[in-house]
């Protein structure tokens, strides 16, 4: 593991979600690139923790989809292929769309809300404020059928994606705004059919961006 003077030092008798919140924020600020191997002698010895401390960090870092275990290699920062993009968008078209039919009034309020704080965040210019809008828009569809475990499973595939949207596709565009709204109006209306095509629309795209971003980066 390189860079380990970046590593913030933590308290001895840090808890292990408070652990997981420090290797979770150097996951997504690029100091652990995905790929990286995580040592646990040498990552908690950097962080001044026990090993199971950081076990138990790792095992909550794991459910989230940052962090992979591989027979072989170890536990390694999530590094998606392509292919497995294309898995986590079927995954949550299925879930959205479900979700989409079943959001009732207060739903359409909050997605409203999600939508307009996306906007902001982007006429800030900011990356993973936008991103954390964007998903939370579509967290509403999937809360809307009222289950944990596809909530969970929601979630799990949204933690994926975030650790390779916030390295390869930081740059956001008004037109990812204008599709969320195509989604928010046709709900508005009514028109099931309508909203049913835009969020279609929407994932698609996102995938085939993602797709190619990492084409891109192989090549």
């Amino acid at each position: 593991m390189s860079g380990e003077a970046l590593v913030p030092a933590v308290d001895r008798i840090t808890t292990g979600s408070q652990v997981e919140r420090v290797v979770r924020d150097m996951i997504l600020d690029g100091t652990l690139e995905p790929g990286t191997h995580l040592r646990e002698t040498q990552l908690a010895a950097s962080l001044g923790v026990a090993r199971n401390t950081l076990r138990e960090a790792l095992r909550g870092l794991t459910e989230q989809g940052l962090v992979t275990h591989h027979p072989h290699r170890g536990v390694v920062v999530t590094d998606l292929t392509a292919e497995d993009v294309a898995d986590l968008f079927r995954l949550r078209l299925v879930l959205e769309l479900a979700g989409l039919r079943q959001v009732d009034a207060e739903g359409v309020e909050r997605l409203g809300v999600a939508t307009d704080a996306f906007a902001a965040a982007l006429s800030h210019g900011d990356a993973v404020e936008a991103l954390e809008h964007d998903f939370g828009f579509h967290r509403i569809l999937v809360a809307a059928l009222g289950s944990g475990r596809l909530t969970a499973a929601h979630e799990r595939a949204q933690g994926e994606l975030r650790l390779v949207l916030l390295h390869l596709d930081r740059n956001y565009e008004p037109p990812q705004v204008a599709e969320h709204r195509a989604i928010l109006d046709a709900v508005r209306s009514g028109d099931g059919r309508a909203a049913r095509s835009a969020l279609t629309t929407h994932l698609n795209r996102a995938a085939e961006r993602l797709q190619q971003l990492i084409h891109t980066r192989e090549s």
